[in-house]
């Protein structure tokens, strides 16, 4: 996924060139609305999340995070206007993310999920009043839109590159 520009702010060289040499059809889309990816990532396995990765580095190599923000970086130079490095996941990693988040269990990671949990974690733009049903359903529809967009993408034999704005 590529961010498209903001305003009248013009594409990056790299950003023309790659939708350039995309097939027709192909382009800019973007998920997770409200920037609700690191809840994405929770939701994906809650437990691993809060007893898991110590550092950020341990945290960008969880299966959870690769499958959200890309499974490897995508060249030194490509980043975002706030200076996120892009990441991308080739197709084997996608269809591989599409089974995970397609195979989800969602009464367990239900039982495991929580606003409170995710505000006294850290995670962006968590909301603390909200209520944990109406969050959970949302991201949940969130990843399922961006395991459908995935599926697509696998479809077409492309890989995906993913930037955060």
């Amino acid at each position: 996924m590529l961010c498209r520009p903001w305003g009248d702010e013009p594409l990056p060289d790299i950003s023309r060139a790659l939708l350039g040499a995309l097939p027709g059809g192909a382009g800019w889309v973007s998920h997770f609305g409200g920037r609700s990816f690191d809840q994405a990532e929770y939701l994906l396995d809650p437990v691993a999340y809060r007893t898991g990765a110590q550092t950020w580095k341990e945290r960008e190599r969880t299966v959870a995070y690769r499958t959200v923000f890309g499974d490897e970086f995508f060249a030194e130079h490509a980043r975002s206007g706030q200076g996120f490095r892009w990441r991308c996941s080739t197709t084997p990693f996608l269809a591989a993310a599409v089974e995970r988040v397609d195979g989800l269990d969602t009464a367990a990671v239900r039982r495991e999920f929580s606003v409170a949990e995710m505000d006294a974690l850290g995670l962006y733009k968590v909301h603390p009043g909200e209520d944990d049903d109406e969050v959970f359903a949302r991201v949940l529809t969130g990843l399922r839109q961006f395991a459908g967009h995935c599926r697509n993408v696998v479809g077409r034999g492309l890989d995906l590159v993913i930037t955060l704005y």
